[in-house]
């Protein structure tokens, strides 16, 4: 099929064969075969009865009998041609893949055939029908088909004029002059149509195949950023639950080390006695993770935090109190408010060097919560280093509901770690504006 209309100089580019490109000019051919033969076995039955003239075909008449081999052979060879090379070369053009060379030399037979059929008798001159539409279908460019348009036109003209002026016709010049122009016209005329047609109808084949690349990549896309952000969130779980849990084990072996060095078996017991107890919990925990199963357990967040400052306070014999309303939440803001509460008693433990620590949790103006965390401690510094990975898990975690996070020094010393969150959907104040970007203030480098 011709690629480029206007400024034909440009070659096309052949595409990719391939299965659908098959299937798509399956039928096409077969419409093609049965064309060919139609108009050849109707061509054939009116030059037989004007060769025969009246004639019964019973005669021995040598002249009547060429004149029929003179007016079917064209015929004949047309049909020949178009099974040896022409099938072979419309296939390639329907695909957009014309084969140039094999091309022109089945155009060029095509144009000397209807010349010499047309030279024989007028009435072949019909099969032009079939040899303009070959030549849009099988011409590598636009301009390629105009030129060989002209040349049927020509080459028809100029065999109906010769076949009718030897034939002793005196309206031969008339014939000729008509038939060739406008011939031309309706084929350039209608090439051009049809081809703008195909070339739209391939536009939007690219399209609809582009749109699903597209689609197949968003797809893969959002599969990888999916993938990313589940291992974000097991990370952020790890930190939050097993990896404080297991440094308490720590810190509680080396309590046991250290009272068996000291000879206090009772002591060194009841370390040993809370690593089990621990260790359980980072099991329950580490099952929970994996089977996504809910993390605040029995009697919802306000026995979630209790458990979290007991745990502390018989681990260090830090003073821990909790000072916490019962909040509407989802389950969501929920766990964000709890792994915020163990974030700022882990950071009391393992930097702040604090002997008191302080939990609030109350409800907000308006909808949503506030919790608080503030211990007695040594308090952020200007050196404390880069934030750790524990604040800015809590930072992030915080800004995916809406709400912020402020690390700052407290009112009377050590830190203050205050996390705001907004109603959640169908909570009362729900309509209230959130997405307040997380905000970890001066010193914040002390999250571990």
């Amino acid at each position: 099929m011709v690629e480029q209309i206007g400024g034909g100089a440009a070659a096309s580019s052949p595409s990719r064969i391939d299965e659908a490109a098959a299937l798509r000019t399956a039928r096409p051919l077969f419409w093609w075969d049965a064309a060919v033969a139609v108009l050849l076995v109707f061509q054939g039955t009116l030059g037989a009865f004007e060769a025969i003239d009246g004639a019964p075909i019973w005669a021995r008449d040598r002249e009547l009998w060429l004149r029929l081999a003179l007016v079917l052979l064209p015929l004949a060879l047309f049909g020949a041609l178009h099974v040896a090379l022409g099938r072979r070369v419309l296939l390639r053009g329907m695909r957009d893949d014309p084969l140039r060379y094999a091309g022109a030399a089945f155009l060029t037979l095509l144009v000397a055939l209807l010349a010499l059929a047309t030279f024989v008798t007028p009435l072949h001159a019909m099969l032009q029908a079939l040899v303009y539409p070959m030549i849009w279908t099988t011409a590598v460019r636009y301009r390629d088909a105009v030129l060989w348009s002209a040349a049927v036109a020509l080459t028809l003209g100029a065999a109906m004029f010769l076949g009718l002026h030897l034939g002793g016709s005196s309206g031969a010049l008339a014939s000729a002059a008509i038939t060739g122009p406008v011939s031309f016209v309706f084929s350039v005329v209608m090439g051009t149509w049809i081809t703008r047609i195909f070339m739209r109808g391939e536009q939007y084949r690219e399209v609809a195949e582009q749109l699903r690349r597209t689609q197949a990549e968003v797809a893969a896309l959002s599969q990888e950023a999916g993938a990313a952000s589940e291992r974000e969130r097991m990370s952020r779980e790890l930190h939050d639950t097993l990896t404080q849990t297991l440094a308490g084990l720590v810190m509680l072996s080396e309590q046991a080390d250290r009272a068996l060095a000291a000879g206090d078996a009772e002591r060194a017991r009841d370390r040993l006695s809370r690593v089990a107890s621990a260790a359980r919990e980072a099991a329950g925990e580490a099952r929970a993770l994996v089977a996504t199963t809910q993390p605040l357990g029995d009697g919802g967040l306000e026995a979630a935090i209790e458990r979290v400052a007991e745990r502390l306070r018989a681990d260090t014999g830090l003073d821990v109190r909790c000072d916490l309303e019962t909040v509407p939440l989802d389950r969501e803001r929920q766990v964000v408010l709890l792994r915020a509460a163990q974030e700022g008693l882990a950071n009391a433990r393992k930097h702040a060097r604090a002997s008191a620590v302080r939990v609030r949790l109350a409800a907000r103006p308006g909808g949503g919560a506030v919790l608080r965390v503030d211990d007695d401690g040594v308090g952020p510094g200007a050196g404390t280093g880069p934030m750790g990975f524990g604040l800015s898990g809590l930072a992030d975690r915080v800004r995916h509901v809406g709400g912020a996070v402020r690390f700052s020094p407290g009112a009377s010393g050590g830190a203050s770690l205050e996390v705001l969150l907004p109603p959640g959907p169908g909570a009362p104040g729900g309509a209230e504006a959130s997405g307040t970007v997380a905000s970890v203030g001066a010193g914040e480098g002390t999250g571990g």
